[in-house]
């Protein structure tokens, strides 16, 4: 196995081994870094992921107690004007679906073939009924297709995880996949948040796929490591350069149109390095 024995897995990772494995192979085995740009106007990028991290933030100090004055004063003032309605939006829609106990920004580890899936999600709510959903808020300008947002390994793998892990998180017995479900709310469509409810077989199947695609990247040696067949994973991929498949970074305005979130692509904005926020 040439992968470090504490290596975890995560939607991240998994997802850029399904996009390419020789992207996986390169962030995650040898770790080479390249100085190349994800989108065209590396600025706006950086700013608009940092205004997500940002306003994650402020969410999470909200389910924390933090008072909405002192939250909203800082949206209000934030460099990014966008976040500033997200907060409104957030404000408007959001509190009224959480009735229930919730963990806020909550790590839930299982174990699938012999290694450990970490998922951390925005929020679990528990409602009076038994059922758990994972809420995971999205800064991206569109709303991606739905047959595509479900297929995501984020999706896949948050439901099999809550499921797995729900009698560590309650306390109580297991739950069945019925009772889960995960919705993405999206600051930029409010009022139209995407809900993936679970059953049974979508838990084995996903229980099974994932296992075997931990099987394949375990197991597999440098050289199976093949660049993508898709060129489109390609347009956003810091290591185009490197693979001879385009030196120009892809366009940020068809960024949201690809099908990426600016948060889901630099995991390296933990919350922890974000200014707490002043009450």
């Amino acid at each position: 196995m040439i992968l470090p024995s504490d290596f975890d897995f995560t939607q991240g990772n998994l997802q850029d081994y399904v996009d390419c494995p020789y992207r996986f192979y390169l962030r995650y085995i040898i770790r080479v870094k390249w100085p190349a740009l994800v989108v065209d106007d590396a600025l706006q990028f950086e700013q608009r992921s940092q205004a997500g991290a940002r306003f994650h933030r402020m969410i999470q100090q909200y389910f924390l107690g933090v008072p909405e004055s002192s939250i909203t004063a800082m949206a209000d003032e934030d460099p990014l004007f966008e976040v500033s309605t997200w907060w409104e939006s957030f404000l408007t829609h959001v509190p009224p679906w959480l009735v229930g106990k919730r963990w806020v920004e909550s790590t839930l580890i299982t174990n699938l073939a012999g290694h450990r899936l970490v998922a951390k999600c925005d929020l679990i709510l528990a409602d009076d009924h038994g059922g758990l959903t994972i809420f995971d808020w999205k800064t991206t300008q569109k709303v991606p297709r739905v047959d595509w947002l479900l297929e995501r390994i984020q999706t896949r793998l948050y439901r099999m995880a809550l499921t797995n892990a729900s009698p560590a998180l309650t306390g109580a017995s297991a739950v069945d996949p019925q009772q889960v479900k995960i919705n993405f709310w999206f600051a930029s469509h409010p009022q139209s948040p995407v809900t993936f409810p679970y059953n049974q077989s979508d838990y084995a199947h996903d229980k099974a796929d994932l296992a075997q695609l931990i099987r394949e990247i375990s197991s597999a040696q440098p050289d199976a490591f093949e660049r993508t067949r898709n060129i489109k994973h390609c347009r956003f991929c810091v290591y185009r350069s490197h693979c001879d498949r385009g030196v120009k970074a892809g366009a940020l305005a068809d960024f949201d149109d690809f099908g990426f979130v600016p948060e889901d692509v630099d995991e390296e904005h933990p919350f922890e390095d974000i200014p707490e926020i002043a009450l």
